[in-house]
C-alpha cells in the first residue's frame, strides 16, 4: 500500500511540474506587458500646413490633451506595450474631421525620441479674396451668383469676397452694356475655389471695337464756275 502512495504521488509531481512551469511563464510575460505611461506627440495642421491651435484629443471619453499655438500636443497614453490607442481629434469650427483614423503605438524607445504622428483637419467653408483687373477698360460693374458685386475703379481695379464650399465653381461676370464699343462683350471669368482661405487674381481683357470710316468718293476733278474776266479786258464785279 505505502509502495502504490508513493507512486501515486510521484506521478502527480510529475503532472504538476509542467503546469507550475507554465503558470510562471505567464507570470512573466504579465509583468513585462503590465501597463505603463507611454508618451506621444501629435501635430495638427490645416491644408496649407499651418499649426492648428486648441485642437483637443482625447481617447474615448478622456481628454488627454490639447494642441498649442505651434500645432503639438504632448499626449501621455496609459495601456500596454504594444498595444495600438486610437485618437479622437476635435477639430476647431469650420473644419472637418481627419479623413483617416489616427491611432499611436505605444512602445518603450531606447532613445529620449518621442514619437510624433500628424493628422490633417480641412476646411468646410473657404474664403477667397479676388483681385479684379479689367485690362482696356475702367468702371465696369461685375455680379456673383447673379446679384451685384461691385465694380472696377478707374484704372481697372476692383475687389470682392468669395465663400464657398472648397473645389466650388463661382462665375464672375461683367456688364459692358453702357459700352457697346467694348469686345467681347459681357465675359464671365471662372472661379474655382481652393481648399483654404486664400487670395487670388481675376484678369480679363478687353479691345475697343473700330468702326470703319466710309470712303470718300472718288471724282476725275473739281468743276469750277466759268470765269467772267477777258483775256484782254476789264473784269466786270455784279
Amino acid at each position: 500500500m505505502a509502495s502504490y502512495l508513493l507512486k501515486s504521488s510521484r506521478m502527480a509531481a510529475r503532472q504538476f511540474l509542467p503546469l507550475a512551469a507554465l503558470l510562471l511563464l505567464s507570470v512573466a510575460c504579465a509583468e513585462r506587458k503590465a501597463s505603463g505611461e507611454y508618451r506621444v506627440r501629435l501635430f495638427v495642421t490645416n491644408v496649407p500646413g499651418d499649426p492648428l491651435a486648441n485642437v483637443a484629443v482625447s481617447v474615448g471619453s478622456k481628454r488627454v490633451g490639447v494642441t498649442g499655438p505651434d500645432g503639438l500636443a504632448n499626449l501621455k497614453m496609459i495601456g500596454d506595450e504594444g498595444t495600438r490607442v486610437d485618437l479622437r481629434i476635435e477639430c476647431p469650427p469650420n473644419h472637418r474631421q481627419p479623413s483617416q483614423p489616427v491611432s499611436v503605438g505605444l512602445f518603450d524607445y531606447a532613445t529620449d525620441d518621442i514619437p510624433q504622428v500628424s493628422t490633417i483637419c480641412e476646411q468646410e467653408k473657404v474664403r477667397q479674396g479676388v483681385i479684379v483687373r479689367t485690362i482696356g477698360a475702367a468702371s465696369l460693374p461685375f455680379s456673383l451668383r447673379g446679384q451685384p458685386a461691385g465694380a472696377t475703379d478707374s484704372v481697372g481695379v476692383g475687389h470682392v469676397l468669395v465663400e464657398g464650399e472648397p473645389g466650388e465653381t463661382v462665375d464672375l461676370l461683367f456688364d459692358t452694356s453702357e459700352y457697346p464699343d467694348l469686345q467681347p462683350a459681357n465675359p464671365s471669368v471662372r472661379l474655382v475655389l481652393g481648399n483654404h482661405d486664400d487670395a487670388v487674381l481675376a484678369d480679363q481683357r478687353f479691345e475697343v471695337k473700330r468702326t470703319k470710316s466710309k470712303p470718300k468718293p472718288r471724282g476725275r476733278g473739281i468743276k469750277h464756275a466759268p470765269s467772267t474776266a477777258f483775256s484782254n479786258g476789264p473784269v466786270r464785279i455784279h
